[in-house]
């Protein structure tokens, strides 16, 4: 399914990703949400404006209200509620964007990688973060799509400004062809406002909750499976070997340990900042450039130690 996307002059195509977090079992969270055409997303949005508007009226749709009768569907019927549901869904089915779906379990994550991580990087959010966007690039890449992707998640505190300092970076691990659509590095905007993340929403709402596989008298209709595109829908989980391979590869790494609390880690990124100003950090300066700052973090991991030392901490 590629959308109309081989067509000349080269066209934009947009994802629109949210993530939804389970407190059952392995604790798995799920990013998904749709990649569709950046001029198909704007009658998307006027489609989904007209149906928010119709009676009874809502001025956006998260489904953790929705499901809980609460903020805009407070004083709703279940029935009346449902019915809002379907017509949204009818809006996304109607526009046919290409559906997809990452996980990680979290629970084996939290377990096995947060602790021998830096901060920043042992969150399972943005490892399934950079996972979308490698795996939804690599899926266009097999098009032979003339085009370039642009991201945009729903806010996520923290991992927006750890995905500007160190994406150029990690990008690199993407192959060639995959990179190259890659517009810019990813965006994190309100969902209040970016109504296709409202759709996103919808998506990993449900998908988590069949996952989950549970119901309540209360609870929304089932509807993950007229939520995936049946002719364009990825799917990509996160193995736990692979956890435990970058567990392994990060507790070799020296002077992890100094990049735990928050404190640690937001001078890193404010260093990182200050070494990206004068273009010392991919995309911008020259290999010298790159290798003074690499060894100016590793500098700065063994004056840490000498102070804990001084200190009397192992």
């Amino acid at each position: 399914m590629h959308i109309g996307w081989n067509r000349s002059p080269p066209i934009r195509l947009q994802a629109f990703i949210d993530d939804s977090a389970s407190d059952k079992g392995d604790k798995r969270l799920f990013m998904a949400g749709y990649l569709n055409r950046a001029d198909t997303w704007e009658r998307f949005c006027e489609a989904w404006t007209e149906e928010l508007q119709l009676a009874p009226t809502i001025a956006y749709l998260r489904m953790v209200e929705a499901n809980n009768l609460r903020g805009e569907f407070k004083g709703w019927t279940k029935e009346a509620r449902d019915l809002k549901l379907k017509g949204l869904q009818r809006v996304i089915n109607h526009f046919r964007p290409l559906s997809f779906q990452f996980t990680v379990n979290r629970g084996e994550h939290f377990r096995v990688l947060t602790p021998v991580s830096p901060r920043g990087l042992g969150s399972p959010h943005f490892i399934c973060c950079f996972s979308v966007i490698s795996g939804v690039a690599r899926y266009v890449a097999g098009t032979k799509a003339n085009t370039q992707i642009e991201f945009i998640f729903d806010e996520q505190e923290g991992v927006s400004a750890d995905m500007a300092l160190l994406f150029h970076e990690m990008k690199r691990s993407i192959t060639r062809g995959a990179r190259k659509l890659i517009s810019s590095a990813p965006a994190f905007k309100n969902d209040k406002l970016v109504l296709p993340l409202q759709a996103a929403d919808m998506l990993a709402w449900h998908l988590r909750r069949e996952h989950e596989n549970r119901r309540s008298e209360h609870d929304v209709l089932p509807m993950a499976d007229n939520l995936r595109n049946p002719n364009g829908h990825l799917e990509s989980h996160i193995d736990d070997s692979h956890l435990y391979e970058w567990a392994e590869h990060h507790e070799k790494q020296e002077g992890v340990q100094f990049l735990k609390s928050k404190g640690q880690w937001r001078k890193f990124r404010q260093d990182l900042s200050r070494f990206a100003e004068v273009g010392a950090i991919p995309p911008k300066g020259k290999r010298m450039a790159h290798l003074l700052f690499r060894l100016r973090i590793h500098f700065l991991a063994f004056l840490a130690r000498r102070s804990l030392k001084k200190r009397g901490r192992p």
